[in-house]
């Protein structure tokens, strides 16, 4: 988990270099989902993995979001420093990408907790 997150981060602070504002937000790393169990019929080590895939998910969704964010920002210092005017579709691209990445997010959320529940249900009685 920790070495996507390292990625991600450097693949953020990309979207600071000057002159690379317009390529930044294509290199904000978006996140895959992890596929969702069903919490009665996995193992504890099953459900354990599954829950920590989920927290990953979740961390590496709210990098990407910010990166997404710091993209827009370094497109606008850039317009600025070469006296354009922002172009508005990149910071409506961003909030579209972090709009879907958000449910996306929340539905993984959601999962995982009718997981855990499921698990309970079905092992710890």
């Amino acid at each position: 988990m920790r070495s996507a997150l390292a990625v991600a981060i450097l693949v953020c602070g990309f979207a600071l270099v000057p002159g690379r504002a317009g390529q930044a937000q294509e290199a904000c790393a978006e996140p895959q989902a992890p596929v969702p169990v069903d919490g009665a019929q996995v193992s504890e080590e099953q459900m354990r993995a599954a829950a920590a895939a989920a927290r990953a998910f979740i961390a590496q969704s709210d990098v990407y979001q910010s990166c997404l964010a710091s993209a827009v920002d370094a497109a606008k210092t850039q317009a600025t420093a070469d006296g354009k005017p922002f172009d508005p579709v990149l910071a409506n691209d961003a909030k579209a990408k972090a709009d879907a990445n958000q449910r996306v997010k929340e539905r993984v959320g959601t999962e995982i907790n009718a997981a855990i529940s499921a698990y309970k249900q079905t092992h710890l009685k």
